[in-house]
């Protein structure tokens, strides 16, 4: 009986000790691994075989093994926004087949009747919201002129010419950039009467202008007094300009939204980044950055941490030229990687849930750092 004993402890321990080796999977990997594994869980189990990415899910965990529910995934439906960060990021890593399965896809799925793409379908597409967010719109011209520089294409420089004319025909007042065009089965089509700043695309208005100087000069020009019109003392910006009120509005505002301002703005600004100093400042005082911030007195309003955060604010630090601080960024990012390789979630970065944005924003910061080093 004992040496059964024995031998049952034995198997036991073996078991334990196996898994325990099995389980011992590192905090964080290169950023180069670290993008071929997000690459990986994006296209594998996010994307539909459609091409569509899907947005969001609940992560529910079982001990090590985080899961989600395909279920939940379809129910979030798909943005304008993920095709056009996929599309970017394709443009930018130079994978050609998955710029064109991303171009296709919001092409045949996602472009309304006016012109621009629905903010939000189902995933097959069958259901659209009747609106657009200019935001996603310039960023889906912007990859398709990175695109056109990258191949030389010219049917990608002809469709964001289209493109281009239809925003500034819907979602350009006075040479404003407005948020977003409004319609439904009845009636005119609405232009929003605010700006978010977070939308002030001032690369995409640059590549734009690079194009057509004569039409998007002048919105380039209105809308960057717009964006820098909005920056705080405390170096932060207002949330959004109210054409109607003329005034800015929104002093608490998501630290995304923040740190989009910040990129949209530092090529205005030459050498001085007071969002920079900010930054470095709430970094050194805390050691990290939180999900949101007043923006009169720069003191954080809400405290959790994000993988888009961490991921927007390297892409700032390498925008600015502090690569010191944006290697620190970096690393702040890996550790929200998942590198637990029994996991189906295995290289995606999520908390409670998924979202393609944080997983596409990632993929995006670590494309351009791993192409500096």
């Amino acid at each position: 009986m004992r040496s059964r004993r024995v031998v049952i402890a034995g198997i036991l321990l073996a078991s334990a000790l196996g898994a325990t080796t099995l389980l011992a999977y590192p905090s964080a990997v290169s950023p180069a691994k670290a993008e071929r594994l997000a690459r990986a869980f994006v296209l594998e189990r996010l994307r539909l075989p459609s091409g569509a990415i899907l947005t969001s899910g609940k992560v529910r965990r079982l001990l090590l093994f985080p899961m989600f529910n395909q279920s939940d995934l379809l129910a979030s439906g798909v943005l304008s926004e993920s095709a056009g960060l996929m599309m970017y990021y394709a443009a930018l890593a130079g994978e050609r087949a998955l710029f064109d399965q991303q171009w296709e896809f919001a092409k045949k799925k996602m472009l309304g009747q006016y012109g621009l793409f629905f903010w939000k379908i189902s995933h097959d597409g069958e259901l659209a919201a009747s609106s657009s967010a200019s935001v996603d719109d310039l960023r889906i011209v912007q990859a398709c002129l990175l695109a056109h520089k990258q191949w030389g294409e010219p049917k990608y420089l002809a469709f964001a010419r289209d493109i281009a004319d239809n925003i500034w025909r819907y979602e350009v007042v006075d040479n404003a950039l407005r948020d977003s065009l409004s319609w439904h089965g009845y009636g005119e089509p609405e232009t929003a009467p605010t700006l978010q700043l977070s939308y002030a695309d001032i690369p995409a208005l640059q590549a734009l202008t690079a194009v057509d100087a004569e039409t998007w000069k002048p919105v380039l020009q209105r809308t960057s007094e717009i964006l820098l019109g909005g920056r705080r003392d405390s170096g932060l910006f207002w949330e959004k300009f109210d054409f109607g009120e003329k005034q800015y509005q929104g002093a608490r505002q998501n630290t995304i939204n923040l740190l989009y301002c910040a990129i949209f703005a530092a090529p205005l600004e030459g050498e001085k980044h007071s969002f920079l100093q900010w930054m470095k400042q709430t970094l050194a005082d805390n050691g990290v950055l939180y999900s949101e911030y007043d923006s009169d007195s720069g003191a954080a309003t809400s405290f959790f941490e994000s993988t888009s955060v961490y991921a927007l604010a390297a892409r700032y630090a390498m925008l600015v030229g502090d690569h010191d601080l944006a290697a620190k960024l970096i690393d702040k990012l890996l550790h929200f990687q998942n590198l637990n390789p029994l996991s189906p979630m295995y290289g995606g970065f999520f908390d409670d849930e998924v979202y393609s944005f944080d997983n596409l924003e990632a993929l995006i910061s670590l494309r351009l750092h791993n192409a500096a080093h």
